[in-house]
């Protein structure tokens, strides 16, 4: 019976490690995607800026 319990709770410990690399994955590749989505919209305003600096 203690092995059997023991044994489960290694199982539960190895699921949440997963499950915790999995998270910290996506956290990564959505800050990622962030961080370009900012610096595409900073490229946008640098490029406006400059335009209407042309323009007058």
């Amino acid at each position: 019976h203690f092995f059997c319990s023991g044994f489960l709770v290694m199982l539960q410990i190895t699921a949440l490690k997963k499950e915790n690399f999995n998270l910290k994955l996506r956290i990564y590749f959505m800050e990622e995607r962030m961080q370009q989505k900012c610096d595409d919209s900073t490229e946008d305003i640098f490029k406006t800026v400059l335009y209407s600096f042309v323009l007058c």
